[in-house]
Formats: structure tokens, C-alpha cells, sequence
């Protein structure tokens, strides 16, 4: 400790230390005197003809010292499931409970239902007890006796599994209106067929010893048939759930026809909602009337979308109007360059309504392209063939950041963060919150620009997080409360179980919550009408002929379109064309100059070399991103039948 402390050790912590050494000092002191226990219990049951029992138990309990206890409390069951049936249950009516206390501790007696239970509590809750106390406490419970052609028996938890105390000297006697001719006794945790004494005779005895928490004592006494009346049990409709609370048959069946009919109509109305909110909200709006890709005439300086005094469906803009419908757009024609002002990472955010990796890299070309880095490829060393990528500063980079949106000057930030250069390797495990940023402005870019009404990303997340609660919900529900609410519904008499019916109900619900809710992000009208122009832009790129481009802007064409070749994943097509491009100007002695913002180990290389490169670094680029640290009632005399725990009734209890 002396040690610790030295090191700089927190005071909560050194306060902590203290306290365990503290505890652990005392504890040989007082663990002999401090368990809550019954040192011991000793039962009485006296048997009736008509199949009622007379229970006496004597009890001498400890109380744990250093804490207020108030006495003893008993908690003894009196209903409980009736053989096999789902709708009837059985009640051993309790009455007729006293207490007193031979050491003079309060003996005030009070009772309440605690669900199969009844609990007694024995003493004065404005009084505390210490020490060793005794106490006798009294009670009947009716229509106990079990009934048999050839015996009758009493089959009674001296101790039941549900105990959390410590029994000690754990004894009984049965007496009856005639002699007790064959025991039994087990006891152990639940379904132990371990055997403690027992010995007939007019009054038969029971010993048990020791019993530990969550284990039983369970004893069976068998006398004449002839000595009792007609021994019918007392079976009530209704079930008695795991917890012990009692369901009526016919709320049993309410409970069931509703979780039935929650199962079958919650899909459907999953489906039908969001279907229609598929149908009006999550297709995308277009232009109607107009080519694809066209938009009404702009008045110079607005922005479009709908202005003040102006109505639904229309479009502003130098008295022009076009009606805005919601659905599919007719085949696009080819566009031979992007759409105006249309970055390759917007491009990509509005084709498939996510700002992803590919995206995100994408730009980091075009960021190069239009000179505010290099990129140069490197083989790194080590076992096989690794690539890496040095990207370093221009002077455009510290220089003119004016012209560079939200998302492209914390993409530089994230990337430098101060530095000159850095291998992309060396962003691995912390660039993921800059990423995040990044993505986050780009989704609010494209809300900027008309394009969506919200962010996509929020409007697919309401859906489809509601639809992942429902999904998981419904499993993890069915293990945690499926047992629960079978056991509620367990006399319903359905052929189907409700508790089931409602669990897959939830789940085919939250499925189409999940799935459908990923088409509730739609593009506006101008929106549409940029992904027209992109689709029309991607033809392009994959049909261009080497002849329809001139040698002197070959170098400038592929370089600027290459960012968007690698969003759309033809980068490697559209290096194929300028190798063609290249291959004749070369024929005819003409040279196109190399890109100036990449450099491979050996050169520039070719195009498809670098084509290829960039796809390289996007998809490692990707990985490298988003990574983090964290990323690396039968007869218990019958064959099988008698075992600890498995009376009809039972008590146990300890102090309040």
C-alpha cells in the first residue's frame, strides 16, 4: 500500500484500497455472528380427515448483527399448476395464522399475496431485533392431502427452492388420523434425488441437517386411504404464470386473441404504411414535361425550389413553370461532361444517396487534380507486395482555400492536420472522426444545393432504426419475457401460441420498417435532374472512342475525369481509351505530357497504370479511413416421482 500510494495513487482509489483491508480485518472478527440465518426449524404437521394440515413451525432465526431487522417473514405457497392442465390451477387455502415469539421478540403477525405465495411477516416494523430470537408460527392450509386409490400423502416442501437463507438442524413431524406407514424425504437444489432420514410410524420423523440456499427440503408421509374423507383437491380456473400470479381462463384468452391479433395485423400495417409513405414521400420528384436532366429557366441568383407566393408543382425562373410529379425518369441521353459545379464526391452522394468511402477518396483525387496535393505510389518493404501513397501539400492547399466547399477543407485538414506530408498508411486508427465530419458536410451539402430535403442519411435512419428496435426487440423480448407471457397465456387454448405469434408479428413488422425505410431518402427535382446528367456523364465515360479526343487536352480530359471514373468504377475503361489515345499521338510524334500530381515507383508509367493505382488507393483508402484502434399432483412414492423441490406447496423465508 505504502508503495502504491508513493506512485501517485487517486485518493478514491487509496480510499478504496483502505476499505477492502478494512473489511477484510474485520471479517474473522464477525462472520460468526453476522449470517442471516436459521440456526433451527423444526415443522409440525398435523393431518385432518378432510385433507386440511395443521402446520406448526418452530423456528430459532439469527439476525445479522450490525443491521436493523424487524423479525422473521414466511412466504408459503398456495397456488400452484395442476397436473398438466393450462387452464386450472390449485389453491391450498391458507387461515388461521397466529405467531409468538417464547424469547419475547414482537410477534405481530401481518399477511399479504406475493404471487404463487403468501407472505407472513412476523414482528413490529416500528421495533428492531437483534441477536438470536425464537418464534412459533401457525397456520392451515386446506385441501392439502392428496387423494389416491391405494394411500393418501402429503408431499410438502419443508424448505423451497425459492429459500436464499441458510436452515440449519432442518427437522419435521407427521401426525395424522391414523399411522404414517411409508416416508420419504430429498432434498438438494431442484430435482435432486439425494435422500435425507426419515422413519414411519404414529408420529413420523424427519431430519435434513443443513440446508444452503437455493436448495430444498421435501418430505412424503403416506397413510391409509381409509382414514380420509373424500381428499378432492380445490382447483380454481385460471393459470398460475412463472411468477406465480394467477390468469383466468377467460383473460387468458383475451391476452391470447390480442397477441394473435397483433401478430397478424402489426406486418400488415407495417406494409401498408410504408407503402404509402414509399409511394407519396420516398420516390423521387422530377420535372415533368421536360428532358431529363433539364430544368425550368433560373432567374439569375435564385435558388432552386419553390418561392414565396409561389405554388406547389411549379418551378421559379423567368415565368417558366413545370409540373414536379414523383416517379421514375425516362431513359437519359449522354452528356459529354459532368453536371456544372458538380463535384465527383456530390456526384456520387447523389447517385446512390450515401457519401461513402468511395466518395470520400474520390475527392482526395480530385483534390489533386485541382492542385492542392501530389500523390506519389510507393512499395512499401515487408513480406509480399505492399503499396503505399506519400500525399503532400501545394501552396494552393495553405493558400487559396476560398474556393473549396465545407467538406473539402476538413477532408485537407483531417488528412495534413499541420504537416506537410503523410503516407496514408500513417493515418490508419485516427483519421476515422475526420471521416465522419467529412461525411456529415457532405450530406448537408447536397441538402444545401436542392438536391435532397433532408439528409439522406436521417431519412433513411428514422425507418429503418425503428425497424431494427422491432426486429431485435421482438428476439431479445422473446427470451426475456417469452417464457412470461406463455405462461400468462398458456389456457388461452389457441392452437397457434400467442406469445409466439406476437414475437414473430414484431419481427416481420420491424423487417419491413427495416428494409423499406432504406427507400425513404428521395432526391428533389433538381436532385433527379443532376442524376439524369451523372448517368448521362457515366455513359460517356464508358462509350468515349480515342478518336473523339485531341491529343493536346488528352492529359488535362483524363485527369479531370478521372475522379469521377473511380466514383462510377470505370476508372480502368477510362484509362483504356487514353492508351489508345496515346499509343496514336505517339504514332503521329506527338507526346502527351503526364499528369503532374501523381508519381508511381517508376514514373508516370501508363494510363491504366495510374487508372489502376487510383482505384488501389481508393479502396485502401476506404479501409484505412474507417479504421480504429479498437477495430484490430402425481405421487412422489411413484417411479421418478419424488425429488427435492417438487412438492405441491412449500415455504421459506428469512428476516425483514
Amino acid at each position: 500500500m505504502p508503495r502504491a500510494a508513493r506512485g501517485g495513487v487517486r485518493l478514491g482509489a487509496l480510499m478504496a484500497v483502505l476499505l477492502v483491508l478494512a473489511t477484510l480485518g474485520a471479517a474473522p472478527a464477525s462472520a460468526a455472528g453476522s449470517e442471516d440465518k436459521a440456526t433451527r426449524f423444526h415443522v409440525d404437521f398435523e393431518l385432518k380427515a378432510d385433507g386440511s394440515v395443521d402446520v406448526t413451525e418452530n423456528i430459532t432465526w439469527q439476525f445479522p448483527s450490525g443491521e436493523e431487522r424487524h423479525g422473521i417473514e414466511r412466504l408459503i405457497k398456495v397456488r400452484a399448476g395442476y397436473q398438466d392442465r393450462q387452464d386450472t390451477y390449485r389453491l391450498y387455502d391458507m387461515s388461521r395464522v397466529s405467531a409468538q415469539s417464547p424469547s419475547g421478540a414482537p410477534s405481530d403477525v401481518s399477511t399479504s399475496s406475493f404471487g404463487a405465495y403468501e407472505r407472513i411477516r412476523v414482528g413490529d416494523p416500528n421495533r428492531t431485533v437483534s441477536g438470536t430470537q425464537t418464534y412459533v408460527v401457525r397456520y392451515t392450509l386446506a385441501h392439502y392431502v392428496n387423494g389416491f386409490p391405494d394411500h393418501a400423502e402429503l408431499y410438502f416442501n419443508l424448505v423451497d427452492t425459492s429459500n436464499e437463507n441458510t436452515y440449519e438442524n432442518v427437522s419435521a413431524t407427521v401426525h395424522g388420523p391414523a399411522p404414517v406407514d411409508r416416508t420419504d424425504c430429498f432434498y438438494g437444489e431442484l430435482g435432486s434425488t439425494q435422500r435425507c432420514q426419515s422413519s414411519p410410524g404414529e408420529s413420523a420423523s424427519f431430519s435434513a441437517g443443513t440446508v444452503a440456499p437455493r436448495q430444498a427440503v421435501s418430505i412424503l408421509a403416506s397413510l391409509p386411504r381409509s382414514a380420509f374423507g373424500s381428499l378432492e383437491p380445490d382447483l380454481r380456473e385460471g393459470a398460475v404464470t412463472d411468477s406465480g400470479e394467477v390468469v383466468a381462463t377467460g383473460t387468458a384468452r383475451a391476452l391470447g386473441a390480442l397477441s394473435i391479433g397483433a401478430g397478424v395485423v402489426l406486418p400488415v400495417l407495417a406494409a401498408a404504411l410504408m407503402g404509402f409513405l414509399v409511394w407519396t414521400r420516398g420516390r423521387d420528384e422530377r420535372y415533368a414535361g421536360l428532358t431529363p436532366g433539364l430544368t425550368p429557366g433560373l432567374t439569375p441568383g435564385l435558388t432552386p425550389g419553390l418561392t414565396p407566393g409561389m405554388a406547389p408543382g411549379t418551378a421559379p425562373g423567368a415565368g417558366q413553370q413545370a409540373q414536379v410529379v414523383r416517379g421514375a425518369a425516362p431513359t437519359v441521353a449522354v452528356q459529354f461532361t459532368p453536371p456544372a459545379g458538380v463535384q465527383p464526391g456530390m456526384l456520387g452522394t447523389v447517385i446512390d444517396e450515401t457519401a461513402n468511402t468511395v466518395d470520400v477518396a474520390a475527392t482526395v483525387v480530385d483534390l489533386a487534380v485541382r492542385g492542392h496535393l501530389t500523390m506519389e505510389e510507393r512499395d512499401r518493404s515487408g513480406f509480399g507486395h505492399h503499396v503505399d501513397w506519400m500525399l503532400r501539400r501545394t501552396e494552393s492547399t495553405r493558400e487559396d482555400r476560398s474556393a473549396l466547399h465545407l467538406y473539402e477543407r476538413r477532408l485537407l485538414d483531417g488528412i495534413f492536420a499541420g504537416r506537410d506530408a503523410v503516407l496514408l498508411s500513417e493515418l490508419k486508427n485516427e483519421f476515422k472522426p475526420t471521416l465522419d465530419s467529412v461525411q456529415s458536410a457532405m450530406y448537408d451539402e447536397v441538402v444545401a444545393r436542392g438536391w435532397f430535403r433532408r439528409s439522406p442519411r436521417a431519412q433513411r435512419a428514422v425507418w429503418t432504426g425503428l425497424g431494427q428496435v422491432l426486429v431485435f426487440g421482438g428476439i431479445l423480448g422473446t427470451f426475456w419475457f417469452g417464457s412470461g407471457l406463455s405462461s400468462m397465456m398458456a389456457g388461452s387454448g389457441y392452437p397457434v401460441p400467442p406469445a409466439l405469434a406476437l414475437a414473430v408479428g414484431v419481427v416481420l413488422a420491424g423487417a419491413i420498417f427495416w428494409l423499406l425505410g432504406r427507400r425513404m431518402a428521395a432526391r428533389t427535382a433538381e436532385g433527379s435532374a443532376v442524376l439524369a446528367q451523372s448517368l448521362g456523364f457515366r455513359e460517356y465515360l464508358v462509350t468515349a472512342e480515342a478518336s473523339q479526343i485531341r491529343w493536346e487536352e488528352a492529359q488535362e480530359v483524363f485527369s479531370r475525369y478521372l475522379p469521377y471514373a473511380i466514383v462510377f468504377g470505370v476508372a480502368e475503361k477510362w484509362a483504356k481509351t487514353f492508351e489508345q489515345v496515346a499509343a496514336a499521338a505517339a504514332a503521329a510524334g506527338h507526346t502527351i505530357v503526364a499528369p503532374w500530381w501523381y508519381a508511381g515507383p517508376g514514373g508516370f508509367g501508363s494510363f491504366t497504370h495510374l487508372a489502376s493505382g487510383m482505384d488501389s488507393f481508393a479502396t485502401t483508402a476506404g479501409g484505412t479511413f474507417t479504421s480504429t484502434p479498437g477495430s484490430s399432483g402425481s405421487s412422489g412414492f411413484s417411479a421418478g416421482g419424488g425429488f427435492s423441490g417438487g412438492g405441491g406447496g412449500g415455504s421459506s423465508g428469512g428476516s425483514w
